[in-house]
């Protein structure tokens, strides 16, 4: 069972509410990384992702799901390697989230 469906997405500011897919280039500017980074974890099969790259190109045109972002997030807040993630994100969301772990702890 993956981690969405044990648990609410705990970070509004981390997610994407209206979308089904995303791109690495909207990966990446939520999470402030670089989208060659985001294509990297995706081509290692941390992020599962759908190649639609068409005939005749050299570089995948991936959209990833929703769900496999949310995942990923998941995983790397929770996991050892949580600080490598909050490391990266740039300070507004940051401060983001730690408004919400501050109403998330007082409720």
């Amino acid at each position: 069972m993956s981690p969405t469906t044990t648990l609410p997405f705990p970070f509004p500011s981390l997610d994407f509410p209206e979308r089904a897919t995303l791109t690495p280039v909207q990966i990446a500017s939520r999470l402030g990384l670089a989208e060659k980074h985001i294509r990297d974890l995706i081509n290692e099969g941390e992020i599962p992702a759908v190649d639609g790259k068409g005939k005749g190109t050299k570089r995948g045109s991936y959209r990833v799901p929703t769900e496999s972002y949310r995942d990923f997030v998941l995983v790397r807040m929770t996991g050892p390697r949580r600080m490598d993630l909050l490391c990266q994100l740039p300070k507004p969301v940051l401060r983001e989230l730690v408004r919400e772990l501050t109403a998330f702890l007082k409720s």
